[in-house]
């Protein structure tokens, strides 16, 4: 059985299990809205926070829809990327990346109060470039070698996908919620990056060509690079209840 025909089993078992148990949930969510802040990086790992904004609307405690948009963004990744890494080469300088907006259009099913969530929806990812810089040594560059430094500016165009994920969020009494969710495209295969190259000295054409596909097999190898959308944030609810 394929993994798509398994997210869809999946997806079909928890919308089931969401529409049996509302009968008998809660009612501190139902036909509430909600507005808040998101964050799409984490920190200490790419010196970014992503800001954007998301809002939700309840119509119990188990199912939702959500709206969330992400600004652009600048990402300094360095040794962390996973491009980079990619190349295989030594003297990596330094990668840094332009992420575009993203925006994600869900439904959200929760099986019970408080359990993890399932999210199902729609995924728009604006243009990402990152530019990854070697030093100037000799390093091997398809058949041959040469005493060069690199630079790669690699660009992903925008697209916008079905996706599934997970999520979780915990609700206070006084409106005041706290989420994450993560939500990728799984049923599209990953797109192949543009590629441009920048050296001290001419490579040949046949070695540029090993190396770009190096370079793509790479890229479409790391599920990172599917469309997809991170968010950790909080959020106000109101019209609460009813």
């Amino acid at each position: 059985m394929s993994y798509r025909i398994k997210l869809c089993l999946i997806l079909i078992l928890l919308f089931s299990s969401a529409v049996i148990n509302s009968a008998e949930g809660l009612n501190r969510l139902r036909n509430s809205w909600e507005v808040g802040f998101t964050f799409g990086e984490i920190p200490m790992l790419s010196g970014s926070f992503k800001p954007g904004i998301t809002l939700g609307y309840h119509l119990n405690e188990y199912i939702s829809l959500s709206a969330s948009f992400q600004l652009r963004d600048h990402l300094e990744r360095n040794e962390e990327s996973f491009n980079a890494q990619n190349m295989g080469f030594d003297g990596l300088l330094s990668s840094k990346e332009t992420t575009g907006e993203r925006v994600i259009f869900a439904v959200n099913l929760r099986p019970s109060v408080y359990s993890p969530f399932l999210v199902a929806g729609i995924v728009y990812n604006n243009i990402d470039q990152e530019t990854i810089k070697f030093d100037s040594r000799k390093r091997k560059i398809g058949d041959n070698e040469y005493l060069t430094g690199l630079s790669i500016i690699q660009s992903r165009k925008s697209g916008i996908v079905p996706a599934v994920g997970i999520g979780y969020r915990y609700d206070f009494d006084n409106g005041i919620s706290l989420n994450t969710s993560f939500a990728m495209g799984f049923f599209n295969e990953i797109s192949a990056p543009e590629n441009r190259f920048e050296s001290d000295i001419e490579i040949l054409p046949k070695d540029k060509l090993k190396m770009e596909k190096k370079l793509i097999e790479g890229y479409k190898d790391n599920f990172h690079n599917r469309y997809h959308i991170f968010n950790l944030g909080i959020s106000y609810r109101f019209s609460q209840g009813g």
